[in-house]
């Protein structure tokens, strides 16, 4: 079974897009303050046309596969330029997610653990499953996700009464300033993990309902996002919010109900550890749909590659700071390399070529 179709697209998306804003929210709120959701509305706007415009692209030429397209663009030469720079930016995500992740463990929960402890059982686990093949890859996906879902429905419901809307006035005090600009870029620097998804439109059969599935899709990421900052914005007030490494960590201890219930660390834990490693398996596997397009694959580059993230993330996730630091340059990156890019030779393979009569979606027996 080495073929998806657009249901299975739609978890994908959301594998890819939902967790770096909500693990790191202050990348963006140290630039927009109190109004940051409203950053968030515009740049998730920004992120649907995006993404839409990308899918309809392939719909009118008939064409998924991302290597064709850039060859098609480009011409070989500097189409595999950009492809490499396509996946050396996914191998940056790799140790984005695997760091985060780590760092946050240790924070979080086991501080006497070191964080490379953690990135073994990220990265060795990453590659049995990937080995496996699409199958285990879409299990493990479909299953996490909708825990991930499950848990965020139970967390809004549990800390709904501490919220204080208050806390998200005056709304636009400052204006459209220059900060404000930078939180929206900031924002899409975090939604640009999204373009992940794009190597997997090759292997999408049945493409009839592509576009409405990838806008359902989208529209439940994106009110995701906006009541997820809006529920951290209304939970602490601005200048303690930016003192927080993990906000939402932190949110959910103050649940208590009846001096009974709490443990509302669980619930955000799960949404962390499985939705970073969901990244990151996904963007393995995008990494080497890429590679053996490019005939660049052996059966040793999944342990060169897994071996050069260890070894990156050892570093960056030892201390908070530095992986802060880190961060704040990466959803710059992400914004030229997953999105302004791609969507530059997309339109460019647009305007320059005919509908194919390849790539023909599979029909269902």
């Amino acid at each position: 079974m080495d073929k998806l179709n657009t249901k299975h697209l739609m978890f994908i998306i959301w594998g890819t897009s939902i967790v770096a804003m909500k693990t790191y929210p202050n990348v963006f709120i140290m630039n927009g303050g109190r109004d940051s959701w409203i950053s968030v509305i515009i740049a998730s706007i920004i992120m649907f046309l995006f993404f839409i415009y990308l899918i309809f692209v392939c719909k009118q030429r008939n064409c998924y596969n991302m290597d064709e397209i850039y060859h098609k663009a480009l011409g070989k030469t500097i189409g595999n330029i950009f492809l490499i720079l396509f996946i050396i930016t996914l191998i940056i995500s790799l140790i984005e997610s695997s760091s985060v992740e780590a760092n946050a463990l240790n924070i979080n929960l086991l501080q006497e653990t070191p964080p490379w402890f953690f990135l073994l059982f990220i990265l060795i686990p990453a590659i049995y499953i990937t080995k496996k093949g699409t199958r285990a890859l879409t299990i493990i996906v479909v299953i996490g996700i909708f825990l991930i879902m499950v848990s965020g429905i139970i967390l809004t419901v549990l800390t709904a009464k501490y919220k204080k809307l208050s806390y998200l006035l005056p709304i636009m005090a400052n204006g459209v300033s220059r900060p404000f600009i930078l939180s929206i870029i900031k924002v899409l620097g975090c939604y640009g993990s999204i373009a992940i998804a794009i190597p997997f439109l090759s292997k999408v059969h049945n493409r009839s309902k592509i576009v409405r599935h990838c806008i359902i899709a989208l529209l439940i990421v994106i009110q995701m996002e906006i009541f997820a900052t809006i529920g951290v914005l209304s939970t602490f007030s601005l200048a303690r919010l930016l003192n927080l490494n993990y906000p939402k960590l932190i949110q959910t201890q103050l649940i208590s109900y009846f001096n009974f219930v709490e443990g509302g660390e669980f619930f955000v834990m799960l949404q962390m550890v499985g939705g970073w490693f969901i990244k990151y398996i996904l963007t393995l596997n995008a990494i080497l749909i890429l590679l053996k397009n490019l005939s660049f694959f052996n059966k040793y580059v999944i342990y060169i590659i897994t071996l050069f993230v260890f070894i990156i993330s050892f570093f960056i996730s030892a201390k908070v700071i530095l992986l802060y630091k880190f961060l704040n340059i990466f959803v710059y990156f992400s914004v030229i390399s997953f999105m302004v890019i791609p969507t530059i030779i997309f339109s460019i393979f647009y305007f320059t070529t005919r509908k194919s009569n390849k790539n023909v979606p599979i029909k269902k027996i």
